[in-house]
């Protein structure tokens, strides 16, 4: 039976959802140092290693996304099938596993497979679909902001990439490789122990709110939990105009993302004329301001028009390129407004899937949505980069490229306001609980 005093017990408590996001930090803090962006200082030592050519790392890279396009959608329909804590567990495990045997690696073939090893188990445990799943059941009111702390970690995995640079100095790339293994396979395995799927069959809700009756409150009373999940089915969402209008947002806009980050450095070096060191500084800025994206963005997703602000954050990341092209920039204090707009931009696009997806449709089969809004911003992700390396080969350097990533961007602004009022997809989803 609820009672008064229940209540006050489980208010003064933090909200175990928190625990989730908390969780979802911690994982990606660890796969940030050791693959997502940690890898990056081992490229070289490997290749003096085996006096491997540069194409050998950059098609390593390129599988890596190419997998994830592939792995993510298989992801989101698992989220809906089986449960997060076994997927992120085997998917630490076979990471892990993945780091060790790169450690002992000897050769390319075996650096191709321990590699693409790491990179499947990497797509279960990173916060592109199986955590912004988890989060999304986990809040309602506070989604947004939920989702977009949950995607810090890489913030704070940066300072790790110093780490690494030392220990590899200090005692070789294997060592480091062999010491995130240990770390994946003890610490992110026990990090799954915490995941819990979803609040009802605790006897909590959404976001910590009292329970006013329903599944939540019939388990606080010893009842069974059945769920019952609001939102479209996978076929009903398909058939949506919303559906592909964000996909083709998403798109477009993970296409400007990926080849402003893959070319930032080259472009800042032989365009800009910066050295290698301060181009590194004007990137690591650049991320560092993605965190107010990141948590802002996921912020006013909760409050305001989501067409409002994905059309501000299109127009941002145009801007941000349009400055480039008509100021004259020279020095460090040049790039501000730059990586202002661009790091904002970007950092909002992160928890933006698993936010507005479970807005337009619901959380009823909402692993598969996200697997399927990630598998196409890769495949546009992987066509950025290429484009912007085709187009400074044929001219010598990236100012025509930039110019149409800002077409693109402002593009994406009209494709954001034809979408659906927040109002209408909520009926649209009413209207699909009614009628079941």
């Amino acid at each position: 039976m609820i009672t008064a005093r229940t209540e006050r017990r489980a208010a003064r408590r933090i909200f175990f959802g928190w625990y989730m996001v908390a969780a979802s930090v911690v994982a990606n803090t660890i796969f940030s140092a050791a693959y997502f962006q940690g890898f990056g200082v081992l490229i070289l030592p490997i290749e003096r290693a085996f006096g491997w050519d540069r194409w050998v790392i950059s098609a390593a890279m390129s599988l890596r996304q190419l997998e994830s396009g592939i792995v993510s959608p298989a992801v989101g329909f698992l989220l809906d099938r089986v449960s997060g804590r076994k997927l992120i567990f085997w998917s630490a495990v076979i990471s892990g596993a993945g780091f060790i045997g790169l450690g002992f690696t000897s050769g390319v073939v075996t650096f191709f497979i321990f590699f693409v090893i790491i990179s499947l188990g990497a797509s279960g445990v990173s916060h592109a679909v199986t955590w912004p799943v988890i989060i999304s059941r986990w809040f309602r009111r506070n989604r947004g902001l939920a989702t977009g702390l949950a995607v810090t970690g890489p913030i704070f995995g940066s300072p790790f990439v110093i780490l690494n640079t030392q220990i590899e100095e200090a005692y070789g790339w294997r060592v480091v490789l062999f010491a995130y293994g240990a770390l994946v396979l003890v610490i992110v395995t026990l990090i799954s122990m915490l995941v819990r799927d979803r609040p009802e069959p605790y006897g909590l809700t959404p976001d910590g709110d009292p329970p006013e009756g329903g599944a939540a409150a019939q388990r606080l009373a010893g009842a069974p939990y059945k769920r019952a999940d609001a939102g479209l089915t996978l076929r009903a969402v398909l058939r949506t105009k919303e559906f592909w209008l964000f996909t083709g947002y998403l798109s477009g806009c993970f296409a400007v993302n990926s080849a402003v980050q893959g070319h930032m450095i080259p472009y800042l070096q032989q365009d800009i004329g910066f050295t290698a060191a301060w181009s590194a500084v004007v990137m690591s800025i650049v991320f560092t301001i993605s965190s107010i994206g990141r948590i802002g963005g996921g912020y006013l997703l909760d409050r305001m028009d989501y067409r409002l602000v994905l059309a501000a954050v299109a127009a941002m990341m145009g801007l941000s390129l349009l400055y480039l092209q008509m100021a004259e920039v020279k020095t460090i204090p040049g790039t501000l407004p730059f990586a202002l707009l661009f790091g904002v931009s970007f950092g909002c696009l992160v928890p933006m899937r698993g936010t507005v997806g479970s807005l337009m449709f619901g959380i009823r089969a909402i692993g598969g949505v996200l697997g399927l809004l990630q598998g196409g911003s890769i495949a546009a992700g992987v066509v950025g980069p290429l484009f912007m390396g085709i187009v400074f080969d044929l001219h010598g350097s990236y100012s025509a490229a930039i110019w149409g990533l800002i077409v693109v961007s402002a593009l994406m602004v009209p494709v954001s306001l034809a979408m659906a009022s927040p109002a209408e997809l909520a009926k649209r989803i009413e209207r699909q609980r009614i009628g079941e």
